[in-house]
């Protein structure tokens, strides 16, 4: 049979690796309307500096992308983060704050008052359950207080979503936190079980990856990922190809799918027997809107937001700042646009040269809209000033890459769950060879996408021949 996968980002690419590889017959093409393929997940190398342009890492304990690097061979590239990569802190009242990571750290914390401190670790007393679907915000304030609520939310959502605490789903965002909270009652008492019940392991490779929830990235970057998905498909990809929309071939529903699209060539038709949209919510609903208008309606119920990464790197010289965390994240009204400054040097140390800095900004999401249509200078200049607000630094960059992602991250608000079921109905109903798969799911991370390409393939990949 032939599965035909619109989109070339890694939900596309591993949608068709994990096809073929479950059924080495199945004949794969990916249409891809760039240049070349990776979507977000793109890296390059400036000045020596690696940097990421979007995701820049992945969880070992979820084990979807760690599964797929082995299934890869990649099992040599892997490198885990430093210890750093376990503590941040959070700028406030003009100086960096450490984020406390255990109950005692908490009541020594300067990031509550006093009362809010206590009221926080009233949790399990004052947390209570909740049989509705509620905002970030409410679960935190509901759980942990106001205090901690207008404090702690939006950066808790920030460096995710880039979204607003108050409207992005805690169920649809952050599903283990409902899960900690129907199983223990509260989510102090469910992280301390899952914390003493989690057995630490390691997975057989030459990289010894502990599977304990470790951030784990790639030499290379993210991008060597998205080489290696390239190369195991073996010139399936066809780049500057984009998809038209969705015909039937035959009566609807029963034959091959007629999927048009244009190239270098002009227009052409690719038959498939079945077809995986790994694209964005938004040019899903595109595609889908003359022939599954209830789906491509759900699909335009999802936003997105548009964010800028901003990557710079420094002589350590010029860093004034004790570079012993993950990063620093900014809540709102603190007179900083960036939404985090990520420390990736102090995460990932191999992706700057010996004796320098790379650091990466995310700014802009659905509070600061306006940011992303800024000159690459004056992004550079809003880049630069947070950066001597949060960390001192006053030295020009001796590297910099700016990346505008324009509607970047799906923002799962509330009724995410209800618009992607809906969506994923009124779509099979019409195309029951079809399937959605991408970060506007189920989560945004890799493991996200990984975990959403893995169950398209295994639903397309033994569909018969028409």
């Amino acid at each position: 049979m032939r599965l035909a996968v619109v989109g070339a980002g890694i939900a596309g690419l591993a949608t068709a690796y994990l096809a073929q590889r479950a059924h080495p017959d199945v004949d794969v093409v990916v249409l891809e309307s760039a240049a070349e393929p990776g979507g977000k997940a793109r890296s390059s190398v400036e000045g020596g500096h690696l940097f990421d342009w979007g995701p820049g890492g992945f969880l070992t304990n979820a084990g979807e992308t760690l599964d797929l690097a082995l299934a890869l061979g990649l099992q040599d590239r892997l490198r885990p983060a430093a210890d750093a990569a376990a503590h941040r802190y959070l700028f406030r009242d003009g100086g960096l704050r450490p984020v406390p990571a255990t109950l005692g750290a908490w009541l020594r914390s300067e990031l509550l008052s006093p009362p809010g401190r206590l009221r926080a670790l009233a949790e399990p007393l004052l947390g209570g359950r909740a049989r509705r679907e509620e905002s970030v915000h409410d679960f935190i304030a509901r759980h942990f207080g106001h205090e901690a609520a207008r404090v702690l939310a939006g950066v808790f959502v920030a460096g995710i979503a880039a979204g607003d605490a108050r409207e992005l789903s805690l169920d649809a965002l952050f599903p283990r936190l409902r899960k900690l909270e129907a199983t223990h009652g509260s989510v102090l008492r469910g992280m301390l079980a899952a914390r003493r019940g989690a057995p630490t392991s390691v997975r057989p490779t030459a990289a010894a990856i502990p599977t304990d929830g470790r951030l784990t990235t790639l030499e290379g970057g993210v991008q060597a990922l998205v080489d290696a998905l390239a190369a195991a498909l073996a010139g399936r990809v066809r780049s500057g190809v984009r998809v038209l929309g969705l015909d039937d071939h035959g009566r609807p529903g029963e034959g091959p799918i007629a999927v048009r699209a244009v190239g270098a060539h002009g227009e052409e038709v690719v038959a498939a027997d079945a077809v995986a949209l790994a694209v964005p919510a938004y040019a899903a609903a595109e595609l889908l809107a003359p022939t599954a208008p209830e789906a491509a309606a759900a699909l335009d119920g999802i936003r997105y937001a548009d964010v800028v990464v901003a990557a710079l790197g420094y002589d350590r010289v010029d860093v004034p700042t004790v570079l012993d965390a993950a990063g620093v994240l900014v809540p709102r009204g603190q007179g900083v646009r960036a939404l985090e400054v990520q420390w990736s040097s102090a995460v990932f140390p191999g992706q700057a040269p010996l004796g320098k800095v790379t650091l990466r900004v995310v700014a802009g999401g659905t509070l600061d809209p306006g940011l992303v249509t800024l000159s690459d200078d004056d992004l550079l200049a809003s880049v630069r000033r947070d950066l001597e607000r949060t960390m001192g630094i006053v030295a020009e960059p001796e590297a910099v890459r700016i990346v505008r992602w324009p509607r970047g991250i799906p923002q799962f608000a509330l009724g995410h769950g209800g618009r992607v079921e809906a969506a994923r109905r009124a779509a099979a109903a019409r195309w029951p060879r079809l399937a959605l798969t991408g970060s506007y799911l189920s989560g945004v991370g890799l493991d996200d996408v990984v975990r959403e390409a893995r169950a398209a393939a295994a639903r397309l990949a033994g569909v018969p021949r028409v």
